[in-house]
């Protein structure tokens, strides 16, 4: 009989604990803003000044990189030393580029000492070339990519050009500092600092990545192949090109669709580009700065959570 009872009553302590639990994790919840910084929009991404060597120098804001990149023009202006032992392959929608890697004396976005998110909290940068000539002619010196930016949660303001930058520990559901009425998106994190997200279009559901360094939206090879577009149907669709990291130009086709949903919102009959790539083998399709411009969007990389607030 005692064994009973104390099961019972260690039963009953575990549910208190269980119900308790969420009023102690939303009392811990720590939202801490380190940083607003101005972005500028060039052709159609994200630009912020990064302080390389104290010498500032625009960088792409790109969610959808997985390392940071500078190229070698910058590593002369900033005088930035290269690693004579490592190097880097990096693998974009273009190509794969291989370079010693370059190694700042310091990397600061706004206030904020940047640190990769590796044991030795380093500072490198690969080094490669960039498509200047799909950056409309302004020159950029750089990606800033997850491998620095992921050690924040990032509100992404692009109608008011901004992005601010948050420390968030002990948090859960709806946290962010904004009013109400904004859309919460679950997101898996498959791969460090790789946040997907379930996105509907024409009623199939695909993997995607919220790609801030991509100006358009891409259905890229796996979604072509779930979403039945065969060769001979993109090849009735109108031609384009694109560029990304290396040297290459990426042959392009812009599909039309019936609707595409994301998180609550609808959107009716999208068109989308198509490229045969691939970026991984877990991503479908890329939602680019043809979204992000019009919308202000959280992206979580503490809680695995996308926030959207529309038309704001």
């Amino acid at each position: 009989m005692w064994f009973w009872r104390y099961r019972l009553i260690w039963l009953a302590w575990l549910l208190t604990a269980c119900v308790a639990l969420p009023q102690a994790a939303g009392a811990a919840c720590v939202v801490a803003k380190q940083e607003t910084v101005p972005v500028e929009i060039v052709a159609g991404v994200p630009v912020a000044n990064v302080r390389v060597n104290d010498v500032a120098l625009p960088f792409v804001l790109d969610t959808g990189a997985q390392r940071s990149l500078i190229t070698d023009a910058a590593v002369q202006r900033a005088g930035v030393r290269l690693d004579e032992w490592a190097s880097t392959t990096v693998r974009g929608v273009s190509g794969y580029e291989r370079h010693r890697n370059a190694d700042p004396a310091s990397l600061q976005l706004g206030g904020i000492a940047l640190r990769r998110r590796t044991v030795a909290a380093d500072q490198t940068l690969t080094v490669g070339p960039l498509p200047q000539a799909a950056l409309a002619g302004h020159t950029v010196a750089g990606l800033l990519g997850v491998d620095f930016l992921a050690g924040f949660d990032l509100d992404f303001d692009l109608p008011h050009r901004q992005v601010s930058l948050y420390r968030v520990a002990g948090c859960a559901g709806r946290f962010p500092p904004w009013p109400p009425g904004y859309d919460v998106i679950p997101a898996i994190q498959p791969i460090r600092d790789i946040l997907i997200i379930p996105v509907e279009l024409d009623g199939r559901t695909l993997r995607t990545e919220i790609d801030s360094g991509s100006a358009i939206s891409l259905l890229i090879e796996p979604g072509i192949d779930r979403m039945g577009l065969t060769p001979d149907i993109l090849a009735q669709d109108p031609a384009g090109a694109m560029n990304g990291v290396g040297r290459f130009t990426i042959g392009t086709r812009r599909h039309h669709f019936d609707a595409l949903r994301v998180g609550a919102e609808r959107i009716t009959d999208p068109t989308i580009w198509a490229a045969p790539v691939h970026v991984l083998r877990i991503v479908d399709m890329l939602l680019g700065g043809e979204w992000l411009r019009g919308r202000r969007v959280w992206i979580s990389y503490a809680t695995s959570q996308i926030f959207v607030m529309q038309g704001r």
